[in-house]
């Protein structure tokens, strides 16, 4: 397991999970910290599909390869790659994902907004009111 460290908050947890989390740590004799971290490192290695998660990969390089050419005919839309292709194309992220799950089913797909350069979030900085 990776030495980083960071600090995870989960609002809304039903309060039975938290409870059998606290029990289970302590019938390790672990911290729930450690035990919810073992638990989901272990959930995620279970889960990952290596063909899967290369295949988003391989769908980020390709997109970032040929994003200019993607800026011309999607500008402003989200895209959703699969195999190095555009399968479908929205403006709205929503019903894009709605149409792909349906189809392909629950799994990883790449689908980015086209737009030129890194998105960028605007966040404004509180004021203090006097």
């Amino acid at each position: 397991m990776n030495s980083e460290r960071t600090s995870l908050y989960l609002r809304g947890m039903p309060t039975r999970v938290v409870r059998e989390a606290k029990a289970a740590a302590a019938r390790r004799g672990s911290t729930l910290a450690a035990f919810v971290s073992d638990a989901l490192d272990r959930n995620f290695q279970e889960n990952s599909d290596g063909d899967d998660s290369e295949g988003l990969r391989d769908a980020m390089r390709w997109y970032e390869k040929n994003r200019p050419r993607l800026l011309s005919r999607h500008r402003g839309e989200y895209i959703a790659i699969v195999d190095r292709s555009v399968i479908d194309h929205d403006t709205a992220f929503e019903a894009l994902a709605d149409r792909v799950f349906k189809r392909l089913g629950v799994r990883s797909v790449f689908m980015p907004r086209v737009e030129e350069g890194e998105p960028r979030a605007r966040v404004r900085s509180p004021r203090v009111r006097r």
